[in-house]
């Protein structure tokens, strides 16, 4: 974990303190929730639980358990697993609570320590590859990605970063990316895929920066660079995919 990203979690902790913890949860009658699920999120201060123990509730958290106030209190605790830590489900979901709890209508300064948070991690998330072995509850960048979109910012300012950085991680990234979800790109398409589907205007942002002329020029000059994932077979037909989308974009 870089010292930046760390100062970001710590803001999360400093901005959120004022919500918990948490003394009381509400949660579904039904059943589809026990009552012993919730015990072990009262009465705790955030930064002492396990991340283990915030997994069930990071999945059900504001449908069948707690408000968006208890959310806020845990929100540091979970964004600081997800940057260390496995996870048992998929990012994006917990990533999607965020704009199930309409973090962009929150106060600026609880908006931009979550900005922040994701800033850093995207940062991070950039200069390693692969990326599992540095952030485990993420199997590939396009993973990261995904997850950052579900909350509903605009992902075009993490493009320009990936753009900005000019490392060979960086390039494997990109070119890892391509090889895997190149050919997704064809007849005009994008993203629809898994939690892509709820993000369609993230996957057009990502369609309209992969087909820029300074894009393509990195992957053409970085085509050639090891990316070892298995699938480097697919390489040739992505890259001419991308080449006939520009062809057509460009008329």
């Amino acid at each position: 974990m870089t010292h930046e990203l760390h100062e970001a979690i710590e803001r999360l902790y400093s901005v959120f303190s004022t919500y918990g913890p948490v003394q009381e949860m509400e949660f579904c009658p039904c059943g589809c929730t026990k009552s012993d699920a919730i015990d072990p999120l009262l009465h705790r201060t955030a930064i002492s639980m396990d991340f283990s123990e915030l997994a069930d509730y990071s999945f059900s958290a504001m449908t069948t358990q707690g408000s968006v106030q208890n959310f806020k209190y845990l929100l540091p605790r979970l964004l600081q697993g997800i940057a260390a830590e496995e996870y048992r489900y998929n990012t994006e979901i917990l990533f999607g609570k965020l704009k199930y709890a309409k973090f962009l209508s929150w106060p600026s300064v609880e908006i931009d320590a979550v900005s922040g948070f994701m800033e850093q991690i995207w940062k991070l998330a950039i200069q390693s590859y692969p990326v599992n072995p540095v952030l485990p509850a993420f199997f590939e960048i396009e993973t990261l990605l995904s997850s950052i979109a579900q909350t509903g910012v605009a992902i075009s300012p993490y493009l320009q970063i990936w753009s900005e950085t000019n490392t060979v991680a960086a390039t494997k990234h990109l070119l890892h990316f391509i090889t895997v979800h190149g050919e997704e790109f064809a007849n005009g398409r994008t993203l629809t895929a898994a939690f892509w589907a709820s993000a369609p205007d993230q996957a057009l942002e990502l369609r309209r920066w992969l087909l820029q002329p300074q894009v393509w020029n990195r992957i053409q000059e970085g085509k050639d660079v090891p990316i070892d994932s298995g699938f480097e077979h697919l390489l040739a037909a992505a890259l001419a995919v991308l080449a006939k989308e520009m062809e057509s974009t460009a008329v």
